[in-house]
């Protein structure tokens, strides 16, 4: 019986060893990978140019086109697949030219909504930088403050490779570029692009007029200023075009209306959750499940809400910047500016600055 018992507890102990073990190169192993959609620009400019795209795949062990394919591919395979197509057709700025008028559509749907409803480009860059990973795994992004600018920068994990990464790299300007021109207009350019590639194509200015471009850098950077942070999006996303006549499956968003409506009580201290919930006609909790669909949550409404009020009464110079806190939500003035600075990449005051500047 000793000996039985024995042998049984060895056997658990080299179960616990093996699982262990295996966790631990289960944990170690991992497989990058990137979204099919950032692929679909380099095949339709590809194709319109008469490029064996089939081939190219097949080369990058990609599935082609006339095979099921799913949300995401290999990030070895989508590297390989740029760099062999770039190389074999002689068109060193691939990336720019299949992917600057695409630019943010690549994006998954709901970090493009969130990209979009962001009341400011200093909040839509903060969404692109924090959520991107859900896109491309090998990608890390990043917002830099410096006074009088910030510094997008983005990074490609080790295992991206060499292959392709260059041209991904004028493909992530793209959409850095497609997401500050949502709010500063088609016609902006950044002033500085670093780009890692040692590499310069002639053919960007092109894309970005104006803009000076530099390889060889540690990072990829683009330098935007900080005076136009606080841009709200020019317009709104996009809807589908409906006849005239027929009537709206949804007249709004709640997101949007709901924001509307809490407005009136932010100085009296009720824009709440439970009052939320009272003025849609629902429970909390079915309210924040609703808004999870959309895209956003009851707080994020709710700073939203304050920064709009707080942004429209600043523009009025007669007012105190204590009156306006009040006037949000707010009732300490330090909670006001920082929560400012987190909507517009500058504090209240900094901002009725920019706003005297630019009349």
């Amino acid at each position: 019986m000793a000996r039985s018992r024995i042998c049984g507890i060895r056997i658990m102990a080299e179960k616990r060893t093996y699982h262990s073990r295996a966790s631990r190169a289960c944990r170690g192993l991992k497989l990058p990978v990137v979204r099919r959609a950032h692929l679909v620009p380099y095949e339709k400019f590809l194709r319109k140019i008469g490029a064996p795209v089939d081939r190219y795949l097949e080369r990058a062990k990609l599935p082609i086109r006339d095979e099921p394919t799913t949300e995401y591919m290999s990030n070895r395979g989508y590297f390989e697949f740029v760099g062999i197509a770039a190389r074999e057709q002689g068109i060193l700025d691939l990336g720019f030219q299949a992917c600057m008028r695409s630019g943010r559509s690549r994006l998954n749907p709901e970090l493009r909504a969130r990209i979009e409803r962001s009341p400011t480009l200093y909040q839509a860059l903060r969404e692109l930088t924090s959520l991107i990973r859900g896109d491309a795994s090998h990608i890390r992004m990043g917002l830099s403050e410096e006074p009088d600018r910030v510094l997008f920068w983005q990074r490609s994990a080790p295992e991206a490779g060499p292959i392709g990464w260059e041209i991904s790299e004028q493909a992530v300007v793209g959409i850095a570029v497609d997401v500050v021109r949502l709010f500063a207009g088609a016609r902006w350019s950044p002033r500085t692009v670093h780009c890692r590639s040692p590499f310069v194509p002639r053919e960007y200015q092109e894309h970005m007029p104006g803009t000076r471009l530099y390889g060889g850098a540690r990072a990829l950077t683009i330098a935007i200023p900080r005076r136009i942070l606080h841009l709200p999006p020019l317009r709104g996303p996009e809807k589908p075009v409906r006849a005239v006549g027929q009537p709206a499956d949804q007249p709004a968003d709640l997101p949007s209306t709901l924001r509307e409506v809490l407005k009136g009580y932010l100085r009296s201290g009720e824009a709440h959750l439970q009052l939320a919930g009272e003025l849609v006609g629902t429970s909390p909790r079915t309210l924040q499940r609703h808004l999870r669909d959309c895209g956003t949550t009851f707080s994020r409404v709710l700073e939203e809400a304050k920064y709009q009020v707080a942004a429209d009464l600043l523009a009025d110079e007669q007012l105190h910047t204590l009156d306006v806190a009040y006037a949000a939500g707010y009732t300490d003035p330090s909670n006001f500016s920082r929560a400012f600075r987190r909507m517009a990449g500058m504090t209240p005051t900094e901002y009725r600055t920019s706003l005297a500047g630019a009349k």
